[in-house]
């Protein structure tokens, strides 16, 4: 059996250096031509057994940002790496390992799974691409990964349409585990769940990083989640990220008002500190106003500024630097309030 890997190496996991997806496209038919500009400029890193929350509202350019790290989609310019390698230069047998090793899970657990494929074979199927267990054995593999998520071995030949949303996540899991991958990007993996499941889906993901070791890139708009699961939250608004920090630092005490919108915006989060800059000290948070800008038309300086409550005269100027603020140690921000005194 042929079971190809990526040479070990020192450092992050997975590392995006600047990447940008912009999507060129005209307005009218004989309109001139515009970017839209989906992501902007991300940089990130996941380590081994960490796992790195991707937060902010919808059209932020989280799910683009996925796509790219999981090379299904080219970024306009920037690189991705897996373990020191650009995945972008890797050849078809790299290629082949990254994907062995870099797996994905989806929103819509009905819509990434075959209809006319059985549980069975929707495992199975990368089992036998990359050559991981004989034949007589399969069937053994996939009972034990139905195991894993909280499936009997009964359901292995039965189809999708015969499930519940939950249930279809489970085999969702199920399939991405079949290749012991090291990382995986989670796309709001429990936003078409009711509550009741994700609480379910959410505890075998944390014993899947516990057991196993796996990385994970999760993205979600549920602040609890992220919570929950995260060692470490990036924060994205119209493409760019305004925020990086540890968790349990970002939780406590938000830097960037946007950050700080989000979190009054949700009731089950309870920051012990909201946002206090260093400018006009602590002021009462409110969820942002007005509705995000569209990536089309991105306002100049900060993109925030028209919907900050703490804008002043440089923000709708100047656009801030991601950088490290003054008292605040491996934390980044985007932010006059705080860049103006770093």
């Amino acid at each position: 059996m042929e079971s190809l890997t990526l040479p070990l190496t020192e450092g992050p996991l997975i590392t995006a250096r600047d990447l940008r997806k912009f999507f060129p496209f005209k307005k009218g038919l004989f309109g001139r031509e515009m970017e839209l500009k989906a992501v902007d400029g991300v940089t990130l890193e996941v380590a081994e057994n960490r796992v790195l929350g991707v937060v902010g509202e919808s059209g932020s350019g989280k799910s683009t940002l996925a796509r790219m790290v999981t090379a299904l989609d080219r970024p306009t310019s920037g690189d991705v790496l897996f373990r020191g390698k650009s995945v972008f230069a890797m050849d078809r047998r790299e290629l082949k390992a990254f994907r062995r090793s870099v797996q994905m899970i989806f929103q819509d657990p009905f819509a990434s799974l075959n209809p006319r494929a059985t549980v069975f074979d929707t495992i199975a199927e990368p089992i036998k691409i990359h050559r991981l267990a004989g034949k007589k054995d399969i069937e053994q593999k996939v009972a034990g990964l139905l195991k894993d998520v909280g499936l009997s071995r009964e359901v292995m030949h039965r189809y999708p349409h015969e499930f519940s949303g939950g249930q279809r996540q489970r085999i969702c899991i199920a399939r991405a585990l079949a290749v012991s991958p090291r990382l995986i990007v989670a796309d709001e993996p429990l936003s078409a769940l009711d509550v009741s499941i994700q609480a379910q889906i959410l505890n075998i993901l944390s014993d899947l990083k516990r057991r196993d070791r796996i990385s994970f890139l999760f993205i979600s708009h549920d602040l609890r989640v992220v919570e929950y699961l995260s060692d470490e939250v990036l924060v994205m608004y119209l493409g760019r990220v305004v925020e990086r920090s540890e968790a349990d630092r970002l939780f406590e005490k938000p830097l960037h008002p946007y950050t700080a919108g989000l979190f009054a915006s949700a009731p089950a989060i309870k920051a012990r500190q909201m946002s206090e800059g260093p400018v006009s000290g602590q002021e009462k948070t409110e969820a942002p106003k007005g509705d995000i800008p569209s990536p089309i038309d991105i306002p100049p300086g900060c993109p925030f500024h028209p919907r900050c409550p703490r804008r002043f005269s440089p923000c709708g100027k100047v656009s801030p630097l991601l950088m490290e603020p003054a008292g605040q140690p491996g934390r980044l921000v985007a932010c006059h309030l705080w860049n103006q005194f770093s």
